[in-house]
């Protein structure tokens, strides 16, 4: 009898154990960075919990107790992300959202603006990327989607107006493929033979450009310094046998004034 007690207190001693052990809480700060920090320098509050062999972190802003990151990682010293990652802006949207697989993305990964915008949903196979589907919006309604198949070397890019109708595709395999424009009259396919990018040229070379955007940018400096616009905006666009330019598409600072005032220059552009 005493031998099965024996047994008996070892048994539920063993399971209050790993109760003990999956219920121990860790917590964690972070700098405004998301570098480990000291508490009094923090900006942000972890905790971790140990969930079906998993440490599941739970990041807060320490103000506003807004949920910055959910994500999973192999252990409790943060270095290997593995399972459902997810970050969110400062008003609560949802930033970005995928899985890891061993510290690499696998599986569909899903990137929104700050206003829940869809702005990019990509395909990964243990870190390597497959596939990519980016939304870029303009003012009012209009938009443009851009599809990259890596694998079998495909590309598809389709621009819509204000009210959702597609104005111009553009569907390519290899460097090869076609360019349709959508209007009142009908549809007018071109045919394109590669799609190689290629250095617009500017009457009077870059440094006439240079000078062009410069210009443009002076005369906005006001609202931009009240704005307190700065940083390097990248914005890409084609320039047809015409001399015209279309598919203006904002790399970088997409949605600022800074953008807007760079959009507006090259849609003016001689």
């Amino acid at each position: 009898m005493r031998c099965k007690i024996f047994i008996f207190y070892l048994i539920l001693f063993f399971i209050c154990s790993s109760s003990f052990s999956q219920n121990k809480k860790f917590i964690y700060y972070f700098d405004s960075e998301l570098n480990s920090a000291d508490k009094q320098k923090s900006m942000f509050t972890g905790t971790g919990s140990m969930e079906n062999n998993l440490l599941k972190l739970h990041v807060i802003h320490n103000t506003t107790k807004q949920t910055v990151i959910l994500a999973g990682y192999t252990d409790s010293s943060l270095t290997v992300s593995q399972g459902l990652y997810q970050s969110y802006f400062a008003n609560g949207t949802k930033e970005s959202d995928g899985y890891y697989e061993n510290n690499k993305e696998n599986g569909v990964w899903k990137k929104w603006d700050s206003t829940g915008r869809l702005i990019d949903s990509s395909v990964f196979v243990l870190g390597k990327k497959i596939s990519s589907g980016t939304y870029t919006y303009f003012k009012g309604e209009s938009y443009a989607y851009h599809f990259e198949d890596f694998k079998n070397d495909k590309m598809q890019r389709i621009s819509y107006n204000d009210s959702g109708k597609i104005i111009s595709e553009a569907l390519f395999t290899g460097n090869r493929g076609i360019v349709m424009y959508y209007n009142k009259e009908g549809v007018k396919t071109d045919s394109v033979f590669t799609r190689e990018e290629r250095e617009a040229s500017f009457p009077g070379g870059l440094t006439a450009w240079g000078r062009y955007i410069q210009d443009q940018v002076a005369k906005n400096v006001q609202e931009l310094m009240k704005d307190n616009q700065s940083g390097t905006c990248r914005v890409k666009f084609i320039v047809d046998k015409e001399g015209k330019t279309k598919d203006i598409e904002v790399i970088t600072m997409k949605g600022s004034l800074l953008a807007d005032v760079a959009v507006r220059a090259i849609k003016k552009s001689p």
